[in-house]
């Protein structure tokens, strides 16, 4: 009865809903979330990133909304304890800033939405994240494993979905030292950077699978040290 009620609420007012908790949650937790650029890199160390965009249906779409993405984040500082938050940043997607539609995975179904193929942009970000250390204050896996091995572009494990008003990706920069962020995307690749003024000790970040016959579970440590543990679906 619970559910079917919650059902008939207006999408409009549950997202409304949620984003009044987000504000008050925000205003809780004091965060200072980074809003500085800076062109010039900061450091002289760099940790590079670089994933192949693949070709398939709303390709030349999912291409524009990444680029969208990457003009909000491309030269943003992060100074020590400030907060990266993917939808503080982004905004939401829709028509009004110019994302345009593309595939969605959400709910274990597969679909198409304004905004959609920007978690590939989120979950590099997250991958990056996890190898230099920054602290994760927010994420989620998707709900489904939709590749096959030859298809990866990271490893399994390595995702993040964003969905506005429900799930965010904030990131918090530990060191007492600022961090920049620096990317670039073409038709074919998306190419993240970490800049640094000091060293960074990178993880060592494994992915360690548990197979069901409804799919799969995936244990994330980092130097062996236990960290997550997320469920997908196979289709």
């Amino acid at each position: 009865m619970r559910q079917r009620i919650k059902n008939l609420i207006p999408y409009r007012c549950k997202l409304q809903f949620k984003l009044l908790q987000r504000y008050f949650e925000k205003k809780k937790n004091q965060y200072v979330y980074s809003k500085n650029y800076i062109s010039e890199d900061i450091g002289d160390y760099k940790l590079e990133l670089n994933q192949v965009i693949r070709k398939g249906e709303f390709y030349e779409n999912k291409v524009h909304n990444l680029k969208i993405v990457g003009d909000k984040i491309n030269n943003l500082i992060i100074g020590p304890d400030e907060v990266f938050s993917f939808w503080e940043l982004i905004g939401k997607p829709n028509k009004k800033n110019h994302f345009k539609e593309g595939r969605n995975l959400i709910n274990t179904r597969i679909s198409s939405d304004f905004g959609g193929g920007i978690c590939q942009f989120s979950s590099i970000l997250y991958f990056m994240a996890l190898q230099s250390g920054l602290r994760i204050l927010e994420r989620f896996s998707h709900s489904m494993d939709i590749y096959k091995e030859h298809e990866r572009f990271t490893p399994l494990g390595s995702d993040c979905t964003v969905v506005y008003g429900y799930k965010d990706l904030q990131i918090q920069n530990p060191f007492s030292f600022p961090v920049q962020l620096k990317c670039s995307i073409d038709d074919e690749r998306l190419s993240l950077n970490l800049i640094s003024p000091n060293k960074l000790d990178l993880n060592i970040i494994d992915f360690r699978r548990s197979e069901t016959e409804k799919g799969v579970w995936v244990e994330t440590f980092s130097n062996n040290k236990f960290l997550f543990k997320n469920f997908y679906i196979r289709l």
